[in-house]
């Protein structure tokens, strides 16, 4: 019989009379999928409290599998400083975290340069050709900036180490096991009150600027109930730079000049109080405007106001020295070059009151006001915002009020070591570490372990 279809004989069992035949495999497995995606909508509801458990199991796992691998990142950069650290040991390491603080260290590596100690200089920045070549004899090593800079940091072997970084053994800065004592350096005139918590706690000494700094650091050693730590007389060793370059010249003019040198962001005076009121003061006076470089770059269409005031000076020079020297009076809203101005050329400043909030600072816990503000209030004048439209006549007034006699007397009695203060923190370094290597002979002759390490 012949045909298409199946016979018994063909080894195929026959289609009954009337059967259909079977869908293609491919038809079957698209027909399946559609009942499937038909009836997720039927099915696929999940309760709010169920939905939200599901939504912080998924969220905590995505997070503790990021932080693991961010974890295990930085243990393994760590591993690497580790094994590296014979090549870095010295006697005395000094750790710079920006440009702005090689006036804070030059003054003291030339004091150390040729003492008979290993000094090493780590920067979190490279020294270019535009830097001040180092002393001889001191080593540099720069370091990669932020939490990987760190990690080095906190497995260098040294005797003593000197920084102005602050908080140590809070944040990323940890102790290294293999450095024998931590110094704190001051790159300001300062007290405690204006300084994130903890900033001092955890150093074996600090080198402090003045007085203020030394009774707020005891104030908070005991209101924490922290053992004392060794204060030393050291003062600010970049005072010395800013009293080479402290020159002072004549405007020409005949008028006194008036140095307007404000902060940045949303706070800066030309921020919160507009620019009219230089128009008015350069009336009655030469005025020299120095925009904050950072205004800039975050701040240009108020920068390029400010550019743009007419009869004034503008100053955009990489430093305020210049600027400074030729001032008779310097208006500001910002504490360092306010005392600097004031200390160094013995000339009067005048401060926009903007009472800071102490919030999260160490000023919320020590309380009170600012004991620089109270000891400086005869030649640091405040002025309230809302009167800078008559801040020339206060102008005026301060400058025939204020001697520079009085500025210097209390300058000597607020600042250690006024005009040497590298000479200061580099004497420190040196006895630091001669007593500090002593005592590490001495352990490693008396019993078993690591003599470079710090006592737990």
């Amino acid at each position: 019989m012949t045909g298409t279809h199946a016979t018994a004989r063909d080894g195929v069992r026959p289609d009954p009379p009337g059967a259909s035949r079977p869908l293609p495999r491919v038809l079957r497995i698209s027909l399946a999928l559609a009942l499937v995606a038909h009836a997720l909508p039927a099915f696929a509801y999940i309760d709010p409290g169920t939905g939200s458990a599901l939504f912080y199991v998924v969220t905590g796992l995505v997070v503790s599998v990021y932080f693991a691998l961010r974890g295990a990142y930085y243990r393994a950069i760590e591993l690497l400083f580790s094994l590296r650290r014979r090549d870095q040991a010295c006697g005395i390491a000094v750790h710079s975290e920006d440009p702005r603080y090689e006036t804070t260290f030059l003054p003291v590596l030339r004091r150390l340069a040729g003492r008979g100690v290993e000094v090493t200089y780590f920067t979190m920045y490279p020294r270019g050709d535009a830097f001040e070549p180092l002393p001889a004899g001191i080593a540099h090593r720069e370091i990669a900036p932020g939490l990987v800079g760190y990690a080095h940091l906190n497995h260098i072997e040294a005797v003593v180490m000197a920084t102005t970084t602050p908080q140590l053994d809070v944040m990323t800065f940890r102790r290294s096991r293999r450095v024998r004592h931590y110094a704190m350096v001051q790159h300001a005139l300062g007290e405690c009150r204006y300084v994130r918590p903890f900033a001092y706690d955890y150093y074996d000494s600090v080198l402090c600027c003045g007085p203020v700094l030394r009774e707020n650091i005891r104030r908070m050693e005991a209101l924490r109930g922290l053992p004392p730590k060794e204060l030393r007389e050291a003062g600010v060793p970049h005072y010395e730079v800013l009293l080479e370059n402290a020159q002072a010249t004549s405007d020409g003019t005949g008028r006194p000049v008036v140095l307007v040198a404000p902060s940045w962001g949303p706070l800066g005076m030309f921020a919160a109080l507009g620019t009219q009121f230089i128009q008015a003061l350069a009336q009655r006076y030469h005025v020299i405007v120095r925009p904050h470089p950072q205004m800039g770059i975050s701040q240009p269409d108020l920068h390029a106001q400010v550019l743009a005031l007419a009869d004034v000076e503008i100053d955009t020079a990489l430093v305020p020295s210049a600027a400074m020297a030729r001032a008779d009076l310097l208006l500001s809203d910002i504490s360092g070059i306010v005392y600097e101005f004031a200390f160094i050329h013995r000339r009067p400043v005048i401060v926009v009151d903007r009472r800071m909030e102490l919030g999260g600072l160490e000023g919320e816990l020590l309380g009170g006001d600012s004991e620089l503000r109270q000891a400086c209030a005869d030649f640091i004048v405040s002025i309230d915002p809302a009167a800078i439209g008559d801040v020339a006549s206060l102008v005026e007034r301060t400058l025939s009020s204020v001697t520079p006699g009085r500025i210097a007397d209390v300058r000597d009695a607020l600042v250690y070591r006024f005009a040497d203060g590298g000479a200061a923190v580099a004497a420190h370094l040196l006895e630091i570490h001669q007593r500090e290597a002593g005592r590490a002979v001495a352990s490693a002759a008396s019993g078993p372990g690591i003599g470079g390490e710090r006592p737990a």
